[in-house]
């Protein structure tokens, strides 16, 4: 019987995944995340106020949670608030052959 084939996860050295960045989240067209803590306890933020070289992953161990205390809560993109048809068909156009796409920034 033939293996299955692993596919690599990029991950941090404590072994949680690698997620993407702000910035490539806006290139999406989304504004917000959504923090969820293992106690239940859950919040939708802006992401305005991180730069765009920042990991989701990066935020996760740095948020305390106000109704337990614990740190490790789960930070993901919140799809509801953003310009889903960016997440689909992506934030590049190319006006003419040849030339470099034009990045639509989105306003969040």
């Amino acid at each position: 019987m033939p293996r299955p084939i692993r596919r690599h996860t990029p991950t941090h050295a404590d072994g949680r995944p690698l997620k993407i960045t702000f910035g490539e989240m806006r290139e999406m067209g989304l504004c917000g995340v959504l923090v969820y803590c293992h106690c239940g306890h859950h919040v939708e933020l802006d992401a305005g106020r991180w730069p765009d070289e920042m990991r989701l992953s990066d935020l996760e161990l740095r948020l305390v949670c106000q109704g337990c205390g614990s740190r490790g809560a789960d930070v993901r993109p919140d799809f509801e608030r953003g310009d889903s048809r960016l997440a689909i068909i992506g934030p590049s156009i190319s006006i003419e052959p040849g030339r470099p796409p034009i990045v639509r920034r989105p306003y969040c």
